[in-house]
């Protein structure tokens, strides 16, 4: 039984194929709505959830190409058009993605590979939807073109080593910071191309963007930012993040 974060982390992947008849129970949707309504409040951002009531029917279209089954929930990351409330979406949309998992809900980014007609959210002035995030529980058996999609990305990782920028061997770093950057490996990303890597400068750590041009670069930031705080505190050292390229990782 799944009972931490990194458990969480180290055995997450996306979810492409879901349930056609399984719904997810109303306690469980009240418990995201709870905690969407709490990110919320201490992030600033819009999140919202939407749920369909009726079996069969989809809360949202995804592309049939890359997804199977049908979506009764997803989550709506909406956030002002700007780098650190796109930092902020993907920080903040990673914790609700690890908090679903732990409800043993099956999940996946979703940057633009659905029907934006097939739903409404509000977006206030001068914000923006960045991504959204299918909720729901995964298919007993996994259809051969979602093992295929899957493969093919997961080809695409870079070696652990080549996350961290530091003066010194990978393996002569303290274990929390290996363990960090082994988080953000492990960790989502748009188009999988893993654009942030972990900074290391005479025993502080830092976020930085080595890859730019997809233009969701600074959400990928904001996810690799969390995953690498599940990963330090598996080895007991509790920290949080200053937002911004380069924000430092400040050990509580």
């Amino acid at each position: 039984m799944v009972t931490t974060d990194w458990e969480v982390l180290e055995k997450r992947i996306s979810c492409r194929a879901f349930r056609e008849k399984k719904m997810i129970e109303e306690e469980k949707l009240e418990k995201l709505s709870s905690f969407i309504e709490g990110l919320n409040q201490e992030s600033g951002l819009h999140f919202q959830l939407h749920t369909s009531k009726r079996r069969g029917e989809a809360a949202i279209k995804l592309a049939p190409a890359m997804f199977s089954g049908v979506v009764y929930a997803f989550a709506a990351l909406v956030g002002g058009d700007d780098p650190v409330s796109a930092e902020k979406v993907g920080y903040y949309g990673e914790k609700l993605v690890l908090y679903a998992e732990r409800l043993g809900l099956g999940t996946c980014w979703v940057a633009g590979t659905y029907d934006r007609k097939s739903f409404w959210t509000e977006v206030p002035q001068g914000e923006k939807l960045w991504s959204v995030i299918p909720l729901g529980y995964a298919a007993d058996k996994t259809p051969a073109k979602q093992k295929m999609i899957r493969t093919t990305i997961r080809r695409k990782d870079r070696d652990l080593k080549e996350f961290v920028e530091a003066n010194q061997d990978f393996e002569r770093l303290p274990l929390w910071v290996r363990k960090g950057a082994e988080a953000v490996r492990l960790g989502p990303s748009a188009a999988n191309q893993q654009p942030v890597n972990i900074v290391f400068q005479e025993g502080k750590v830092f976020a930085r963007i080595w890859k730019k041009g997809n233009g969701m670069e600074f959400l990928d930031l904001g996810i690799a930012k969390l995953q690498f705080e599940v990963g330090a505190a598996s080895c007991g050292v509790q920290g949080t993040w200053e937002f911004g390229e380069m924000g430092g990782f400040m050990i509580r």
